[in-house]
């Protein structure tokens, strides 16, 4: 790399010495994540159903997108208002979607939809926890994402539908399935400040954010990703001090990843951008490593990638992919802690080593895996989160090797 100045966006984002609340631990944190993620997925079969049988308290525009009809805000969807839907419409969701809306799974759709009710009410807020923004009108073959606001906690949360779902089970596979890269568009402000020279992206997940989009009255270079984005700076616009995160499991943790490293260099994205994912398979060559670790050194970029031991997807694909940001393996034995491991180049041999190997095929090869597993090993190991804040990992030199000086100047080879 070369020697020039650092040159910052025409407009020096707040960083993290703003006065920006926090949450106080790793496990609120993730508890949200998981239940947004969860979220996603529900809410892509009521509009599926919708479309197809029409659902009581929900109702169909013009341009296709799904809204409430007793609201000024009629896209914009609350906990409870999600139960209600499901409530009052069962026996139409279970003609379709027979396995999802009934015995354990229906169980468990509700009971977290109403713990996230239950947030709502302590707060003493109106209606604190919405879905505000939905694009499923090309869920078949198109990504699925969603934007929600939590007013708790001051949080706008961009969230991607992943593979575990019967709309688009095919394609998805078939992105992931394309292990070729692909050349995309750089970030000015990584060319401007030297850090890479080019931007090569696993192409199945690059096709889904920048691929010109299925709808006719849309421009003819209208990408997905400018959709997206006009989507989060017209909420940014409505609430300029929250927070971005972005999510997703699975192919929706791959999404967010791309995704969320792109918004941390939009000098209009307030910073740092925080993607909190699970499952998220290997998406980006050395210079997408070497960027984020440039971002996340800046403060403008925080990544937590949460794996399942064993979980064939987050081992996909290995060879020139790298995986960025933090990593916590959980454990299903009772008893074991998670770990936490990151790409520094400041690791030793053994520990680079050790880390390939757990995210390697041929320690996690299987061919079942489950978001609901997710949710519930995060919920095991409460107490061992409840340790932990996002912030300080980043902080921890020894784990990240941000802090050294030239620890970001050279893009090492065993990566």
């Amino acid at each position: 790399m070369g020697n020039s100045p650092s040159v910052l966006p025409t407009a020096d984002p707040a960083v993290l010495n703003d006065d920006y609340e926090w949450p106080e631990n790793l496990y609120l944190e993730l508890r949200d994540m998981a239940n947004i993620s969860f979220l996603v997925y529900t809410f892509a079969y009521l509009t599926d159903v919708a479309r197809e049988f029409g659902l009581e308290g929900m109702v169909i525009n013009d341009e296709g997108r799904i809204g409430m009809p007793t609201r000024d805000l009629p896209r914009s969807f609350s906990p409870a208002e999600i139960i209600e839907i499901i409530e009052n419409n069962l026996d139409t969701l279970k003609s379709r979607y027979q396995t999802y809306f009934e015995g354990y799974r229906y169980e468990l759709l509700i009971e977290k939809l109403k713990v996230l009710q239950e947030r709502e009410e302590l707060s003493g807020l109106e209606r604190p926890l919405t879905l505000e923004e939905y694009d499923d009108r090309h869920q078949k073959h198109d990504l699925v994402y969603g934007v929600t606001k939590d007013d708790i906690n001051k949080r706008l949360t961009l969230v991607f539908r992943g593979t575990e779902n019967e709309l688009a089970f095919r394609s998805n596979w078939l992105s992931n399935a394309a292990f070729v890269k692909k050349e995309y568009d750089l970030p000015p402000v990584l060319q401007a400040n030297d850090v890479v020279d080019s931007m090569r992206l696993h192409s199945g997940f690059g096709k889904y954010i920048f691929d010109y989009t299925f709808d006719e009255d849309d421009p003819v270079t209208w990408r997905k990703y400018d959709e997206i984005l006009e989507d989060v700076k017209l909420l940014l616009q409505e609430y300029p001090d929250y927070k971005i995160y972005v999510t997703g499991h699975s192919l929706g943790g791959a999404l967010s990843t791309i995704v969320g490293l792109y918004l941390a260099c939009d000098p209009e994205i307030p910073k740092p951008v925080s993607v909190i994912n699970f499952a998220a398979p290997r998406v980006g060559g050395r210079h997408f490593l070497h960027a984020a670790r440039w971002l996340e050194r800046k403060k403008w970029l925080r990544v937590l990638r949460v794996v399942n031991d064993g979980d064939t997807i987050a081992a996909m694909p290995m060879t020139n992919y790298h995986h960025i940001g933090i990593q916590l393996r959980l454990f299903s034995d009772i008893g074991k802690e998670p770990r936490f491991s990151y790409p520094s180049p400041e690791e030793t041999y053994r520990k680079y080593m050790g880390r390939l190997w757990q995210n390697s095929l041929g320690k996690s090869f299987n061919l079942s895996y489950d978001h609901g597993d997710y949710r519930e090993r995060v919920d095991k190991d409460k107490l061992f989160l409840l340790k932990y804040d996002l912030n300080k990992l980043y902080d921890d030199n020894e784990l990240t090797g941000l802090n050294t000086q030239d620890s970001t100047q050279v893009i090492h080879q065993r990566v």
